[in-house]
């Protein structure tokens, strides 16, 4: 497992390299720059969030979480242009954490742990109007993070009872994230969408016997280009 991130980012590598040159090779077969300076966009970005809170030192016994060094990150973006280099951005993912079981006496509570941020965000893209198809980026900003515990089979035991305290729970964090990356058009309308971000998470009481999930997100996606009429 500890090997994923690193496998994660080489394809992430692989991928912005290749996708570099489709852009470059699209915009001279055009014979013009692919985007105008007055675009917006939305997308989706698919990739992974890299553990680095060291969370699966729990303490409480009573609770076996698998809480691995990465898991699967989705992300929904909104970028909406208030100046040639300056977007605002308007993000919603879904971070997976893993397995937890939690046993009470003779009881299993068997489910998932998720986190779902919810971002506003400026990014800056310094190349706009010097380069159009390949616009390397930074960003930041801050917003909610919230993360659920789901309990989906509770397996009973001989001398069983219902514990509600042990089933589905939600913590929420206000956090400030910052990061970079690039978007690259492919055609006029079609662009990728690579992002790296990191997240400062440390809830006030713990999900799964843990408090603190920070981590970073690595995501590669399409976008959709929204031209100024």
């Amino acid at each position: 497992m500890a090997k994923t991130p690193f496998l994660c980012l080489t394809a992430l590598l692989f991928v912005f390299i290749v996708s570099t040159g489709f852009s470059v090779a699209a915009e001279k077969r055009s014979g013009d720059r692919l985007l105008d300076a007055e675009y917006s966009m939305v997308g989706l970005r698919l990739g992974f969030w890299a553990d680095l809170s060291k969370s699966n030192g729990i303490v409480d016994t009573t609770i076996d979480a698998d809480l691995p060094n990465a898991g699967f990150y989705t992300e929904l973006f909104i970028d909406y242009r208030l100046a040639r280099p300056l977007f605002v951005e308007m993000s919603f993912g879904i971070a997976s954490r893993g397995d937890i079981i939690i046993t009470n006496s003779d009881d299993r509570y068997i489910g998932t742990l998720n986190l779902y941020p919810v971002l506003l965000q400026l990014k800056l893209s310094p190349l706009a109007g010097r380069t159009r198809s390949f616009q390397p980026f930074i960003i930041g900003g801050g917003g909610l993070v919230f993360g659920r515990q789901s309990i989906d089979i509770i397996d009973y035991g001989p001398d069983g009872s219902y514990n509600y305290d042990l089933l589905n729970r939600t913590e929420i964090d206000f956090i400030g994230v910052f990061g970079g990356g690039v978007d690259l058009a492919i055609s006029e309308q079609l662009g990728l969408s690579i992002a790296a971000k990191y997240h400062p998470v440390k809830f006030t009481d713990s999900l799964a016997g843990v408090r603190e999930f920070t981590g970073i997100s690595f995501s590669i996606g399409v976008s959709y280009f929204l031209h100024k009429k």
